[in-house]
């Protein structure tokens, strides 16, 4: 099917075209202009690598040597454990539990920017339906950082010294708007319309074809009329040719008249002992001895 085809279809059913294309067009300004609409607030924080006592210090301090230094992130060779850890648990079910137990929103994601310095970055940006609801989850986001990482270092009762700090450097202190949502939202109306536009054009096509073959199915099975049977009876029948092979002159191809039709009586005449059959009615033009004689009648 060529896209001149497709055209020229559309066109024979503008109606159901022009409708659906209406209702999309109606649907996707709604979307738009009035759809429910997201806002986006992110906050930035910093893990800071806690400053370790060298050993003078804990020579001269007794206190810092007696300090409890078994913090297992610390200890790692990779510096950026910690950070991974955090957008581990971040990323967990009881903070989106307790997101919504505290009627914030649990839309929100957690990325790992570029590593600048001693600490790690970790960024988190919550979307919402207002501007507000999208800077108080951001906000919760970063009391929920501040407490995970320290419990995560404490598991074996490392000293506050030792552990790793988070820092906020970009604070949620204003929320955009995500268009993005609404052209999104957008689209799928409009691609939604596209696909309910050929299926509105394919059942018109449908219900036309069944029209049209009812109509001919009522066409094919409705009786002869009685005029049209009369003509096809007194129809004039095709000439039959002679024995030369020539077509047969006017008065023999006429059709036979209502006399014509009626059964012939036909009689016996003797001729040299052999019957010869005459009609009725030219028997009766005999004259008697015509009749009772045996020669052959010659007209």
């Amino acid at each position: 099917m060529t896209p001149v085809s497709v055209l020229k279809i559309l066109w024979r059913h503008k109606v159901s075209m022009i409708t659906v294309l209406v209702l999309t067009l109606a649907a996707a300004a709604y979307v738009f202009f009035y759809a429910p609409r997201s806002y986006m607030a992110s906050t930035v924080y910093v893990l800071v690598t806690p400053r370790v006592p060298s050993v003078e210090e804990m020579r001269t301090d007794p206190a810092l040597a007696a300090a409890n230094s078994d913090n297992p992130y610390l200890r790692s060779a990779d510096s950026s454990l910690i950070t991974q850890v955090m957008a581990t648990k971040l990323s967990s079910t009881d903070v989106v539990d307790s997101l919504k137990a505290a009627g914030l929103s649990p839309d929100y994601t957690v990325t790992l920017p570029a590593t600048t310095g001693a600490g790690q970055l970790i960024r988190m940006e919550a979307t919402g339906s207002s501007p507000q609801l999208a800077i108080t989850t951001a906000e919760a986001l970063g009391q929920h950082l501040t407490a995970k990482l320290r419990d995560a270092q404490k598991v074996n009762g490392a000293d506050d010294r030792y552990l790793f700090t988070a820092l906020q450097i970009d604070p949620p202190s204003k929320a955009t708007e995500q268009f993005s949502s609404r052209l999104r939202s957008m689209i799928v109306v409009l691609i939604g319309g596209v696909i309910l536009l050929f299926g509105a054009v394919s059942i018109a096509r449908m219900l036309e074809n069944s029209r049209a073959a009812r109509k001919d199915a009522a066409d094919r099975a409705k009786p002869v009329s009685r005029r049209r049977r009369s003509a096809d009876r007194n129809a004039e029948p095709a000439a039959v040719p002679d024995e030369d092979g020539k077509p047969g002159d006017d008065s023999a191809a006429a059709p036979r008249t209502v006399e014509d039709r009626k059964p012939r009586k036909y009689a016996v005449a003797a001729v040299h002992d052999s019957p010869f059959l005459l009609p009725q009615h030219e028997l009766q033009d005999l004259t008697f001895e015509e009749q009772r004689s045996d020669v052959p009648v010659k007209r």
